[in-house]
């Protein structure tokens, strides 16, 4: 400290004058002025549009204020780069950010027309201006224009700074930075561009609404000419290459308005966007973000096709929408990833997404939930219930559920062959024994998070979800009993390229798997005889389940089907029930589904649904659901381990043999008397009769001796 000591003492015993008092305040000035100089800038945050792909890479759409992409410099043709340096500061590369020869230009303009028109305008003086300061015209504003320009060039490499002017600038008609205004001017990528396209684009920042081709193609066509002048001025291009150049067709497909591909999909994805980045949801329009989607191109087109060629056209509503509108969701069942989702047939008309936001009664479609609540206690595929109407007593009166018009119908059906068959009687009886809370319970663990009704007619879907609710339920049955939440987003990385987000899947089992496949293997029946989509059978020849779901008066129709990589649903339904559809849900919603998925799914690579080591076969009567005999009508059906049955048929469990009348065995060569008698299976005789054998008294002696017999 005795340094200090020492400079203090001599700053006291100094003689002070205002000479000195102003050269210490002005050096202490400058040093100042070097050491914000020396502080480094902040990045210029220029407001970039985000990315959206799919899962094959093919850009899907961007979200934007300002329509801007970044591309690096490297990426920008040699000939734009010099088009650009001719027409706004050839001498870039060699100044330090301010040419004085221009700036003295411009202030004497200044001060002989007493305006502030002119500008100094070097490259990174134009960068200063519109990435740091507003557009103001004062000397204060270019005095602090001057200083950070020399600041900016002090810590950034003329590269840098080129780069980031060249992603900056506005070109007009909404395109921001050169990368946006090649595709939007001549639908293009930059290497793309001729010559006159690339002079024509270096021109446009002086005046983007006068130079425009689709607005004054006269104009443009000069301003090309004009920077093509200019390249020529500086020894750019040879007299003969600018005869050329200007020559040059400009290619103009035409201003697109800006529609986006699959845009009730994107909706959902800047839902989930949202609850990603909730303090800052603006980043999604400004921060260059690259959100690789979980978007499948070619399924959503096909997805669309089926959808637009199997909806019925009714009435045009008074918002001059086509009626009934539809949903479609395809999803991934092991893993939640939406592979194309539409919530309706004209976005422009209306943004009302079906798929997430219309709540509608999935009539029978819900009936998996019921019946994978039954299975999971104590009910088998083979369990028999008395499909004959019921009476039930309710406070707010009778209620009889029926399986169409017929009262009168009677008989015993296994639980594979109602729900395969969709019956209703038996629905409501399997609920009303196992308990509404029971099934309320399995419907909230599978993905039901709507309210739905306590009553009895929760077993034919009167309670109302979203198309992606109702997905989100059956992605259990898809995938041995593990429920996922379905997404639209795989990662987001930031405009360096850093992970900001990537999808982490946290599977839930809410099934046992064998309860699954139990279920899956009922709903394979849905497509063959005496199924509710035996009409579309023939059209699914790739392991498949599925279930059809109709409301009252045909107003929705639902068909939701899955085999083990695709789980698709569709529904279809008036918006404000102004008209009933002309079909249940197998002859409107069920042909949609074909359709698409005949389009995505090859039966040739087609998996089958693997069984899960809960599961076990065994061979059963049809008539009793219990163990065949051999004379059972049998067929073979899946169980829980150690739910198969373990007795005989009591139908089939009497067989009929010949039996000798003397000995009640099976007859031998010397029985004479016959008849025939009925046996419980496994009680009927199995040795012979040797009661009828002839005996020889005489050969006793040698019978005992050689113990022979004739």
């Amino acid at each position: 400290m005795n340094w200090f000591r020492h400079i203090c003492q001599s700053l006291r015993n100094y003689h002070w004058s205002w000479t000195n008092i102003a050269f210490f305040l002005t050096l202490a000035g400058m040093g100042a002025c070097l050491v914000v100089l020396y502080i480094p800038m902040p990045q210029p945050q220029m407001p970039l549009a985000s990315e959206v792909y799919d899962i094959h890479h093919n850009l899907v759409t961007t979200f934007y204020h300002q329509n801007r992409r970044h591309v690096p410099l490297k990426a920008v043709p040699d000939f734009l780069q010099k088009a650009f340096l001719a027409v706004e500061d050839h001498r870039f590369f060699e100044h330090h950010g301010i040419n004085p020869g221009r700036i003295l230009k411009a202030a004497w303009y200044d001060i002989t027309h007493r305006s502030l028109a002119q500008g100094a305008s070097t490259i990174t003086q134009q960068l200063v201006k519109n990435a740091y300061l507003t557009h103001e015209r004062s000397f204060i504003r270019k005095i602090k224009e001057l200083f950070l320009t020399i600041k900016l060039e002090l810590h950034l490499s003329k590269a840098e700074i080129f780069e980031l002017y060249l992603n900056q600038i506005y070109f007009g008609h909404g395109a921001y930075g050169v990368r946006v205004a090649a595709e939007t001017y001549f639908g293009k990528d930059l290497g793309e561009l001729n010559q006159a396209e690339m002079a024509l684009l270096a021109g446009l920042p002086k005046g983007p609404a006068y130079y425009s081709p689709y607005t004054h193609p006269e104009a443009a066509r000069k301003r090309l000419r004009q920077t093509l002048q200019r390249m020529l001025a500086c020894k750019y291009i040879t007299e003969a290459e600018y005869q050329r150049y200007s020559r040059q067709p400009l290619t103009l497909p035409g201003l697109k308005t800006r529609s986006r591909q699959a845009p009730y999909f994107l909706d959902l994805l800047q839902d989930e966007l949202t609850a990603i980045f909730p303090k800052d949801p603006g980043i999604v329009y400004t921060g260059g973000l690259v959100i690789e989607s979980t978007l499948d191109l070619n399924l959503m087109k096909a997805a669309t096709t089926a959808l637009n060629r199997g909806l019925p056209k009714l009435l045009v509503d008074k918002n001059g929408l086509v009626q009934p509108q539809g949903a479609l969701i395809a999803m991934d069942p092991k893993t939640g990833e939406i592979r194309a989702l539409i919530g309706g047939t004209d976005y422009g008309r209306s943004q009302f997404n079906r798929a997430i936001q219309a709540k509608r009664q999935p009539g029978s479609a819900f009936k998996p939930i019921l019946y994978a609540a039954a299975l999971s206690k104590g009910y088998t595929l083979a369990s028999l219930i008395d499909r004959s109407p019921k009476i039930y007593q309710l406070d707010a009166g009778t209620y009889q559920p029926t399986d169409g018009a017929n009262l009168n119908a009677t008989g015993l059906l296994s639980l594979r062959d109602a729900l395969a068959s969709s019956s209703n009687v038996v629905a409501v009886k399997l609920l009303d024994t196992i308990g509404i809370d029971s099934v309320l319970s399995y419907a909230a663990r599978m993905g039901i998070i709507s309210k739905l009704p306590a009553t009895l007619s929760l077993a034919l879907g009167s309670g109302e979800v979203t198309p992606l609710e109702l997905s989100t339920a059956y992605i259990p049955l898809a995938n041995n009993g593990i429920s996922i939440k379905p997404t639209t987003i795989r990662r987001i990385l930031d405009r360096n390229g850093n992970v900001l987000y990537k999808r982490q899947i946290q599977p839930q089992k809410v099934l046992n798997p064998g309860v699954a496949y139990l279920v899956t293997q009922a709903l394979t029946g849905v497509f063959q005889a005496g199924g509710t989509a035996a009409n579309i059978g023939h059209r699914v020849q790739f392991p498949a389940a599925g279930k059809t779901g109709t409301t009252e008066a045909n107003r929705d129709a639902w068909f939701v089907g899955y085999t083990p990589e695709l789980l698709t649903s569709v529904f279809v339904g008036c918006d404000h029930n102004e008209r009933s559809l002309p079909g249940a849900g197998n002859r409107i919603a069920a042909p949609i589904w074909a359709d698409f998925m005949n389009q995505v799914v090859s039966p040739e690579t087609a998996p089958d649904f693997p069984m899960p080591k809960e599961v076990v076969k065994a061979m059963i009567c049809k008539e009793s659901g219990e163990k065949a005999t051999p004379f059972c009508p049998g067929r073979s059906e899946y169980f829980l381990a150690g739910t198969e049955p373990a007795q005989y048929c009591t139908l089939h469990r009497f067989v009929q043999r010949k039996i000798c009348a003397r000995s009640g065995l099976l007859p031998g060569p010397y029985c004479t008397e016959l008849e025939e008698k009925e046996f419980l299976l496994g009680e009927q005789p199995a040795s012979i009769c040797d009661q009828c054998r002839p005996q020889f008294k005489i050969f006793d002696w040698m019978q005992r001796i050689f113990k022979w017999k004739p």
